[in-house]
């Protein structure tokens, strides 16, 4: 979790998104609100795989 902020904060928005899918892979204490809410993801917000990312997430779970 603290690797993803890192990686946000450096402007290494595709690390954070790798982060950000390994995570959802496992249990975590990330959830899409989470992303949804949390000024720290604004950076990533346009870009197409964290859109892609959150998406996948809600239709596997049914949000």
């Amino acid at each position: 979790m603290v690797m993803t902020e890192i990686y946000i904060l450096a402007e290494e928005y595709d690390r954070a998104i790798d982060e950000l899918e390994y995570l959802f892979s496992i249990e975590s204490p990330y959830t899409v609100h989470t992303l949804r809410v949390l000024l720290l993801f604004d950076p990533l917000r346009d870009h197409p795989r964290f859109k892609a990312l959150i998406e996948k997430y809600e239709r596997e779970h049914g949000i």
